[in-house]
């Protein structure tokens, strides 16, 4: 029905393992995040010399680098600089891995966001899209509570102000419930899909007002629902596990298996009816 794949280090920091695991599974998607405790990005070239040849001999695929552009702070023009170096260099490894895709985030969450720092997030935004459409790479923005994109709402904002074919959405429903959407899916869901590129799950509530990842299919977000949405609208990309849920001394494996069988649990009962 789905293409399912998995952000590597939910499974595990160690990257051999973790896509022993996510094959074990039978899962053939792969993103790249973190790896021995570092990201893609920041890895020296041995490093990715060696992650490039374990990824080649597992066969599996990498849909997109999850870099952490823009995930600095928007006053901060030396920060800012740095992530643009950032972007460039994710921009220069994804193509090792025959992925066009990279992440993009919209900086550390503002205080009492106005017009203002509207203008001066977007106004940030320009050059990182600018070198997207100049490389020939999607930019993916991830939608996340601790930025200032989170919700259905803030996310339309967004492709309301820019019209580019290099800026997607990496869609988290959990994420975006977890910022204040009161129903991301599906109705979040009808807002942003036209712009969708990959779909991120992961389940959340909020108890004693503080917010809890929890296993898909335990939370607040209707899973079932959603991929029945995605399922009408013909979506053909990956839907991939990023599910920051963690059994107590669990290091992601047992977790996020957990999570892999809500998953697939939701996605038989739609095949069955």
């Amino acid at each position: 029905m789905f293409k399912i794949g998995v952000v590597t280090d939910e499974i595990s920091q160690n990257l051999i393992e973790a896509i022993e695991v996510a094959k074990s599974w039978g899962l053939k998607y792969i993103e790249l995040h973190s790896v021995w405790g570092k990201n893609i990005c920041h890895v020296d070239d041995a490093t990715l010399s060696q992650v490039i040849s374990i990824v080649k001999k597992s066969g599996m695929i990498v849909t997109n680098i999850d870099s952490l552009t823009l995930r600095c702070r928007l006053d901060d023009d030396g920060e800012y600089a740095e992530h643009i170096q950032h972007l460039m260099r994710s921009i220069e490894i994804a193509p090792l891995f025959n992925s066009n895709v990279v992440r993009l985030f919209s900086f550390w969450k503002e205080e009492n966001i106005d017009d203002n720092k509207w203008d001066r997030i977007f106004a940030k935004m320009e050059l990182p899209i600018k070198i997207a459409e100049r490389e020939g790479v999607i930019l993916g923005l991830e939608n996340v509570s601790s930025g200032n994109i989170g919700t259905s709402a803030d996310l339309g904002r967004l492709f309301e102000h820019f019209d580019s074919p290099n800026l997607k959405l990496i869609w988290d429903p959990g994420n975006a419930y977890a910022a204040g959407d009161i129903d991301p899916s599906p109705s979040g869901y009808q807002h942003v899909k036209d712009h969708i590129i990959h779909v991120h799950v992961k389940d959340v509530d909020f108890i004693d007002d503080k917010r809890v990842w929890l296993p898909v299919g335990a939370g607040q977000i209707d899973y079932e629902a959603h991929m029945r949405a995605l399922q009408h609208d013909n979506y053909d990309g990956v839907i991939a596990l990023e599910t920051h849920f963690r059994f107590p001394g669990d290091n992601g494996i047992k977790s996020t298996k957990k999570s892999y069988e809500g998953l697939m649990q939701i996605l038989n009962s739609i095949k069955q009816n």
